[in-house]
Order: C-alpha cells, then structure tokens, then sequence
C-alpha cells in the first residue's frame, strides 16, 4: 500500500503494539513516549522518534494510547491543537469517559473515538477489535488505517461519546467476570477440587474465549505478573462506568461491591498487579491469607 505518514502518541504495551500494527501496514510512524526508550524496537523496526509531541502532531494524523483522559489534556493542549496543519486528525484509543470524548472533540480539529477490547497479544496477532464513533468524513478518512489495526471495526455512529460509552460497558461486564471467577474458584480450592481442570472445563463449554480462559487460569495459579492491564486501571475504568452511569440515571445494583473489591486490591494487594489479582481480595476474605 502506498506509504503515508501518521503519527502515535503513548507506548505502552498496547500502545507500542497498535503502533507496530501501523508499521506493518505500510505507515511512516512518527511515535512520541515520555519515556523515550519505550519506542526502541518500534525505531528498530523503521519508526521515527519524535523529540516532543508537537513532532507527532505535525504529521497531520495522531493515534494515541495514554492511561486516562487527564493524560489526554496533558499531551494535547489547545495551543498544540491549534498549531496542528490544517485538517488534523486525533484518533484516541484510551477508554475515556464520554464526557471527556465531546470535551476533546470540541477543542478544535478533527476527533475520533476508538478504544480498543483486546490485550497486546491480540493486537500482534491480529485480533484486536475496534469501536469507533465520531464526525463520518472523518470515520471514512480514517477507516483504512482502523482497518489494518486488527480483527474488526464496529462503527458506532457519528455520536462521538458512542463508542466510550460502549467501551466502557464491555469493561463493566470483564470486571462482572473477574469476581464471578474469583468466588467460583475460591469456592473450588475450599472444596479441595482442582481449580485449573475447573477454568479448563468452563472454557471447553460454557465461557470459550480470552477472558475466562486467561484471566481464569492467571486466578487459579495466582499469576499476575506482567500485567496486561493493572488493577488501578481496573478501577479507573469501573469509576468510569460507575460515573456514566450516574450521567444517565442508571442503577447498577453490582457496581458498589465490585468498587469495594477493586478500591481494596488496588491498597491491599498490589495497585501495578494485572487485574485479575482482584481475586485474592475474595481468598483471603474467605481464608483470611492470600492464594
């Protein structure tokens, strides 16, 4: 495909990983991380690093992957905005409230939202799935390059607070999923039965797919290192479903438990652990000690 110049603004794992995405397909990728050496092996693979995101910005077209919305102001302030070339694009995986997502479309130039559901390996291996939302010349603009980024892109309208409020609903139900596992294989491991042939059966009929599958066997051998995404970021997200919630006069009669398990991990059992290590929240409840 013919080449074209873009740039991506955060490295984490899943930003360092949809960036990797963009080289593969053919893109001149500009990347831009407060932590530089995060970009190494994107550079090794043909990226150009960026000395500050004004450098990003200035391709014309920016993909971005930072933690949280306030992380969002941070790096795209109105000044850089407004020094953008004319027909900028800012297209914004992070999960972000939908308030913040009508915030940052109005500050000017052209805005799209598309969190992404997937952990890292699915967007090397091609399977990340896409939301999407925003002004429709922009989608249509934008759509190729979605595209390459992984498995399928779900167009969730001109509305740009659509797809974070659908993102965040989708991370509501993995949150459901974490505690319902973890009190389904405490309840196992106190009946002396073996919790990994347990996840391995559920997965073989009732619950096939990533979430039961992976995060059930990182409860049952209580791995939860390297994180692919952290307990406080779990949190972050359940406030942000709590908080939209809230915004449309829902009652989520779950949503209060679930804060007090995630608030007690993030203090009790390690804020930077992956997200599923919320389950030792319900073991040493019931056991009074960790797995």
């Amino acid at each position: 495909m013919t080449t074209r110049q873009v740039g991506f603004i955060g490295l984490g794992k899943m930003g360092g990983a949809i960036a990797g995405r963009l080289l593969d397909a053919g893109y001149d990728v500009t990347v831009w991380s407060r932590t530089a050496a995060k970009a190494d092996d994107l550079l090794a693979r043909g990226a150009t690093l960026a000395d500050r995101p004004e450098d990003a910005i200035a391709t014309g077209t920016v993909f971005s992957m930072l933690s949280n919305e306030a992380a969002v102001r941070q790096v795209f302030t109105a000044d850089r905005i407004r020094s953008a070339p004319e027909g900028f694009v800012h297209v914004n995986h992070a999960t972000i409230s939908p308030a913040a997502a009508r915030e940052f479309a109005a500050n000017g130039g052209g805005y799209l939202s598309a969190p992404v559901v997937g952990r890292p390996e699915a967007v090397v291996a091609g399977k990340l799935t896409l939301l999407v939302s925003g002004d429709a010349e922009v989608r249509a603009a934008a759509a190729p390059m979605l595209a390459a980024l992984g498995r399928r892109v779900w167009d969730f309208g001109d509305a740009v607070d659509a797809a974070p409020t659908g993102k965040i609903a989708v991370n509501y139900l993995i949150l459901h999923a974490l505690q319902a596992l973890s009190e389904s294989i405490t309840l196992l491991e106190h009946a002396g039965l073996n919790a990994g042939q347990f996840v391995e059966m559920i997965n073989d009929s009732i619950f096939p797919g990533a979430v039961y599958s992976g995060y059930g066997n990182a409860i049952a051998t209580g791995t939860y290192t390297p994180p692919g995404f952290t307990t406080t970021l779990g949190l972050k997200d359940l406030n942000l479903a709590l908080g939209t919630a809230a915004e449309l006069g829902v009652d989520l009669p779950t949503g209060p438990a679930l804060h007090d398990v995630f608030a007690t991990a993030v203090e009790q059992i390690g804020a930077d652990l992956d997200w599923a290590s919320v389950a030792e929240v319900t073991r040493q409840r019931s056991t009074g000690r960790p797995h």
